[in-house]
């Protein structure tokens, strides 16, 4: 099913509008195909059954069932596995194996994500923003919400005024709506991507203001909104997706950000750190 799904992600933007509707719905929900009938998927894209079964044949497949199998067979691989781990109490891990298949997932990731060529690209446009903004948002939500306030607070120890937004209850929209388009919002959304961080971008993008995306290689229903985006690899043969290329590339941004900063980075640094010694915080 991966190949396929990178087969789609490769193709994307060469698919008609319509199918380019499909691709990115099957990409970000492939674990719900199996259980949607052609009528079902259609009503739940908003396109007709003639445009699932183009975008099928255009993949060489014969129909909707021909595809639909792929992932039909993933699913039950998926549900063997579980049942594997769930009912077998007798599992015994040789020590050093995870430890080593982590390694290897975490630096393969993390090669992929800083030898990107868009990310490449774009980082010295976003040390540009930070450079020139006047306040910079960071945004996440769930899991994603932790990446978002690690590049906060490490930003704003270089002395970039950085405020993060948060779903919720309190002010939540107060704060949303005092963005403005002289700021800069980085957004981190990964699968399974949360409806109401795409809802803020959606609403930032109409109101002309800059949004940098950090996202994984998939096909993110955020990236219609992003002006510029970064993507990490947070491939896995576990159950959750590792984000050690998403830390790896915050401390690009960070570096970058401090030596184009200079002088100021450093004296803001010595600043804090002498308050944070004066008050007990630091030994």
């Amino acid at each position: 099913m991966q190949e396929l799904l990178d087969r789609i992600m490769k193709e994307h933007e060469s698919l008609p509008a319509a199918q380019r509707q499909v691709a990115a719905y099957v990409v970000n929900n492939a674990m719900q195909v199996p259980f949607l009938s052609i009528t079902a998927l259609a009503r739940e894209i908003g396109v007709s059954d003639t445009t699932i079964i183009k975008f099928c044949n255009q993949l060489g497949f014969d129909g909707f069932g021909d595809f639909k199998k792929v992932f039909v067979d993933d699913v039950y691989s998926r549900l063997t596995m579980y049942n594997k781990i769930a009912n077998n109490n007798t599992v015994s891990v040789k020590k050093g194996t995870i430890f080593d298949d982590v390694m290897c997932e975490d630096i393969e990731n993390i090669q992929a994500t800083l030898t990107n060529p868009t990310n490449l690209e774009n980082m010295d446009k976003l040390i540009e923003m930070l450079q020139n903004t006047e306040e910079v948002y960071a945004v996440g939500a769930r899991s994603s919400a932790v990446l978002s306030d690690f590049l906060a607070s490490t930003l704003r120890y270089l002395g970039i005024k950085v405020h993060t937004l948060t779903g919720g209850v309190g002010d939540y929209l107060d704060r949303l709506f005092a963005v403005t388009p002289k700021d800069v919002v980085i957004a981190f959304s990964f699968p399974r991507y949360t409806g109401f961080i795409v809802d803020i971008l959606k609403d930032l993008h109409q109101r002309g203001i800059k949004i940098v995306l950090i996202t994984d290689t998939g096909l993110s229903p955020a990236y219609p909104y992003a002006d510029l985006v970064f993507q990490c690899s947070v491939s896995t043969n576990g159950y959750l997706p590792t984000y050690c290329s998403c830390l790896s590339l915050i401390g690009v941004i960070c570096r970058n950000a401090s030596t184009a900063l200079k002088h100021k980075a450093a004296q803001h640094v010595r600043d804090l750190e002498s308050k944070l010694l004066e008050h007990g915080v630091l030994h």
